[in-house]
């Protein structure tokens, strides 16, 4: 019996020894290789082998890549050392060999071929070097930014960072592989990115209500991002925040940009959309002001018709109040004759949305409608209204 166990553990033993010896053999050969080319056919040769318990060997090789790297010159020798640095994020990546995450890092940031680049953030994911993830990040966040200066090049480092951030699945990642799915790029890349974002985060609202809260962004990613959570399937509250915090930036200040103000009206009325459809919870009170200024001091009409209409869905006194208040100001200006095809549509609107707010509140102010000359047709609405409180 002890002759059989120690047949056993010399046949596992003896494979393993060997296997150390040979690459104790290839480490030794390819400290004695001059050039890169040489060094790359070694690693080539143990990558091939599938040896076992490499790491320490693909470590130790992009150490030296990376320390000789500035000083290689000819482009056969830097078209080897490119190659020999994704063979070796690859196999470092695949083994998951996070010790190595500082050195797969510098090459990052030290080669300049973007396939390198690409494959070394990958590796950064499968790693899981999370210390290097605040990193990675900013490396989508640039490449979304820059734009195609090389799109070919901008495209591999894009999606090298996407898949990076995949297998991290960590949230901080959202925001930029989000903006990558809507950027510059070609539809490859940002069906990468539109099949990471549900690993990252199942709900997207809580990273959209981020996006237009924060003043890094700009008008046309908060914009993006608010209209991106009225067409997802988010509860309906996560819609209702992302519309307070539209509406609250919208009149949270001016610019002196004609095309940056038309950028907040339209975040305006966007929000001013979802309030229609969804009112606005236990904030609508904090918002009243708001929603006055989009009817006082519209850009256009349509945003005051919009106003008019989450009004009418809040359906509070104070919500009737407003339109009450309208209501008798375009009542006015009819019996003083100053009144206009414009003030026409108002009434109308205001009419209605009285109406539909189904508060008692409303029978005061649709009743003046009556007592004033207006068409039949505009008296008419307001009598159907009036009957339908």
């Amino acid at each position: 019996m002890k002759r059989l166990i120690i047949i056993a553990l010399v046949s596992v033993t003896i494979p393993a020894l060997f296997a150390d010896e040979e690459l104790d053999f290839y480490t030794e050969q390819f400290n004695n290789a001059v050039t890169v080319l040489e060094q790359l056919g070694f690693v080539k040769t143990v990558v091939n082998q599938n040896m076992s318990d490499a790491d320490g060997f693909y470590a130790m090789a992009l150490d030296r890549l990376l320390f000789e790297y500035p000083a290689v010159k000819s482009a056969q020798e830097r078209q080897a050392a490119d190659e020999m640095a994704i063979l070796l994020v690859q196999q470092l990546g695949n083994d998951q060999y996070a010790d190595a995450g500082q050195k797969v890092w510098r090459v990052v940031k030290t080669f300049s071929n973007a396939m390198v680049k690409s494959e070394s953030l990958i590796a950064l994911g499968q790693m899981n070097a999370t210390d290097l993830l605040p990193h990675v990040v900013q490396i989508l966040v640039d490449t979304n930014t820059k734009g195609p200066v090389n799109r070919t090049s901008g495209e591999r480092i894009a999606y090298g960072a996407i898949t990076a951030l995949a297998n991290y699945k960590d949230p901080s990642g959202y925001a930029p592989v989000f903006f990558a799915a809507n950027g510059w790029y070609q539809l490859w890349v940002k069906k990468a990115a539109n099949e990471t974002l549900p690993l990252l985060a199942e709900d997207p609202a809580e990273h959209l209500i981020a996006i237009i809260q924060d003043a890094a962004y700009t008008y046309d990613q908060k914009l993006l991002a608010l209209k991106t959570i009225e067409q997802s399937s988010t509860a309906d509250e996560n819609k209702v925040k992302a519309a307070i915090a539209g509406i609250t930036f919208g009149w949270a200040g001016s610019s002196p940009s004609p095309d940056l103000q038309y950028k907040r009206v339209q975040i305006r009325k966007t929000a001013l959309g979802i309030i229609n459809t969804y009112g606005a919870g236990d904030d609508a009170a904090s918002i009243l002001n708001y929603l006055n200024w989009s009817y006082r001091y519209a850009a256009d009409e349509e945003e005051q018709l919009y106003a008019i209409g989450a009004f009418s869905t809040l359906a509070s006194d104070e919500a009737v109040q407003y339109l009450g208040t309208y209501t008798i100001e375009l009542n006015d200006k009819k019996a003083r004759r100053t009144f206009n095809a414009t003030d026409e549509r108002r009434i109308r609107a205001l009419i209605a949305g009285l109406g539909n707010t189904q508060n008692q509140n409303a029978k005061l102010y649709l009743q003046a409608v009556l007592s004033v000359q207006w068409t039949h047709q505009i008296q008419k609405i307001a009598q159907q209204a009036l009957n339908n409180l």
